[in-house]
């Protein structure tokens, strides 16, 4: 994946790009266009791209973007913990099913862990049929009922004590 690189988006460049992934990403979702409203959409990602840059990605094949991600690394919760989320997760559709969804997925948890979070969410909806299958097989798991805005989805990002840590701890723990 060497000619695959995540860079951040620069609007004034490929202002037409974000947009078209917003606007196959509804028809994906809701099974035609009817409701999405480009001008909030253009709204929504020069306020993404201002107040998080890092929070608006291009996903690039060589000098080409293939792919979208929006997300928010840390933001804070009630309980002062830090949760991640993310917003969209687009390929155009040449690139579909070659793996580059896992690996989008994975470089935005990279994010959100790198920034402090220790979970992540994001939504869908249960008319994006591909949506659910292939979150599911990554570890996230839904939260709550689905509403207006789609089915809830988390990934605790907690990384697990080694073995050999759980261990040494155990130990010292029974010789007290």
């Amino acid at each position: 994946m060497t000619s695959i690189r995540l860079k951040p988006a620069y609007l004034d460049l490929y202002p037409e790009f974000a947009l078209a992934c917003r606007r196959d990403a509804w028809c994906i979702s809701h099974g035609n266009t009817t409701g999405f409203d480009e001008q909030q959409t253009r709204v929504w990602l020069d306020t993404l791209a201002r107040e998080q840059p890092q929070g608006l990605l291009y996903l690039w094949h060589h000098d080409s973007p293939i792919g979208q991600l929006e997300l928010a690394p840390a933001m804070a919760r009630m309980d002062g913990s830090l949760g991640g989320y993310i917003y969209l997760l687009y390929l155009v559709p040449q690139w579909r099913g070659r793996g580059l969804g896992r690996w989008l997925l994975e470089q935005a948890l990279q994010q959100i862990r790198a920034a402090g979070s220790t979970s992540a969410g994001l939504r869908y909806l249960p008319t994006n049929l591909a949506a659910e299958p292939f979150y599911l097989r990554q570890g996230w798991r839904k939260e709550g009922p689905v509403d207006e805005q789609g089915q809830l989805l988390v990934k605790d990002l907690i990384p697990l004590m080694p073995a050999t840590l759980y261990a040494n701890a155990n130990a010292n723990a029974n010789a007290t």
